[in-house]
């Protein structure tokens, strides 16, 4: 369950927010990693950071934050 209270979207980076979307798109590190043209290891180490900010667990839990308007998912690559 997200803790009410700990969610700082505000402090995720535009890539952060790119990386959650694809998240949210279901996509698997190595999926993320080729659309975004950077190694699989800091996909890692965004969602890593992206748990901590949000106070997360999990794909599955920012997938959900990501769906209930938690993060702007507009924001793909370009």
């Amino acid at each position: 369950m997200i803790p009410d209270g700990t969610l700082q979207v505000e402090s995720l980076t535009r890539r952060e927010r790119q990386m959650a979307d694809a998240v949210s798109r279901g996509l698997r590190n190595r999926q993320i990693a080729v659309e975004f043209g950077i190694s699989e290891e800091t996909v890692k180490k965004h969602l890593a950071t992206i748990y901590g900010k949000l106070a997360i667990n999990g794909r599955v839990q920012l997938a959900v934050h990501v769906w209930k308007g938690g993060v702007q998912s507009d924001m793909r690559a370009a």
